[in-house]
């Protein structure tokens, strides 16, 4: 290798610099030598790996020392690995990629067979008169309808017929025009159009989900660390130091999920990959928090029960928010 060539001055910002090996002003290296081809592709080799070799060091780490890599960040140790927030960016993009491109990629299943189908299609003039004078008698037996029943009523209503206008159901009910029975009747019809054309709507609806499923889990990861923040309210770690740990975490679940699709799309192999990072997790947890094993499975336990249950809420919310935005 050539020896490097110092100059007096930084050739990027002009600052003095001397014999020192880098700029202090910029941080360019101090060589004067003319850019050869084989330099610059070494120096790009050499840039890539050094990238690589933080992204297969955060990996191993994470893996193979459950809680060490996000400890290690909290105490400052940071070179060696990737910053937690583009860790879990990079894994959710494989994620997603591995879902929008894999063999089964529905995350929401049509809801009526067939079967079922073919029955609503079938129904007599006679029957669907009927299915009318029932919805508005029900309807108009409430007191106060809310907007969930006035959504429910106009759904069976179109239902019963699609060729209604919107004038005609508002008269038929003795609803009044206003901005939310407008929104209630726009969602009752994408609700009856399902129902009618389920297949190809549902794959439409899939392909917007997947395109907002990057948000919808990294908007996610907050509330976790308000989760975990709460559990460990006596301890010493701040909250963005919960969300170190989580990111991490969930990082190499998503990647351990991608690379479980990319070979298999078996529900078994899924559930296989389930149980074995909730030992993992559990790990992290005694690693990660430092207290002793009776207090790290309770918390264990508490973490998933109200990590599960407010994804649950969580993910029904963006389903609604997705339906709203088709």
């Amino acid at each position: 290798m050539l020896k490097k060539q110092k100059g007096d001055v930084c050739l990027n910002c002009g600052h003095p610099v001397k014999d020192l090996n880098f700029c202090p002003e910029c941080g360019q290296a101090n060589d004067t030598r003319r850019l050869t081809f084989i330099s610059l592709i070494g120096e790009s080799l050499s840039n890539f790996f050094a990238i690589d070799g933080r992204i297969f060091n955060t990996i191993s780490g994470v893996l193979l020392k459950p809680g060490k890599v996000a400890r290690d960040f909290k105490a400052g140790k940071r070179m060696r690995y990737m910053n937690p927030v583009r860790f879990y960016f990079l894994s959710s993009v494989l994620l997603i990629s591995s879902i929008q491109f894999g063999s089964n990629q529905d995350i929401v299943k049509t809801s009526l067979s067939k079967e079922e189908l073919e029955v609503i299609e079938k129904l007599s003039p006679e029957q669907r008169e009927k299915s009318l004078l029932e919805t508005r008698i029900k309807y108009k037996a409430k007191s106060d309808p809310s907007f969930f029943d006035r959504f429910n009523a106009f759904t069976r209503y179109i239902n019963a017929s699609p060729e209604s206008t919107e004038a005609e159901v508002f008269e038929a009910l003795e609803v009044e025009s206003g901005f939310w029975n407008e929104f209630a009747f726009a969602q009752a019809q994408k609700a009856s159009n399902f129902a009618q054309n389920q297949q190809d709507n549902f794959k439409d609806f899939n392909r917007k989900l997947i395109s907002q499923l990057f948000w919808i889990l990294f908007l996610f990861i907050p509330l976790l660390g308000v989760i975990l923040n709460v559990i460990y309210f006596r301890s010493d770690i701040y909250y963005p130091e919960h969300l170190f740990f989580t990111l991490y975490q969930q990082g190499l679940f998503f990647i351990s999920s991608f690379l479980v699709n990319l070979v298999s799309d078996n529900e078994i192999a899924f559930m296989v990959l389930t149980m074995a990072f909730a030992v993992h997790l559990l790990l992290a947890m005694k690693n990660f928090y430092g207290q002793k094993w009776g207090k790290t499975i309770t918390k264990f336990l508490l973490v998933n029960l109200f990590g599960i249950a407010a994804f649950v809420v969580f993910f029904l919310l963006a389903l609604v928010i997705v339906f709203i935005l088709l």
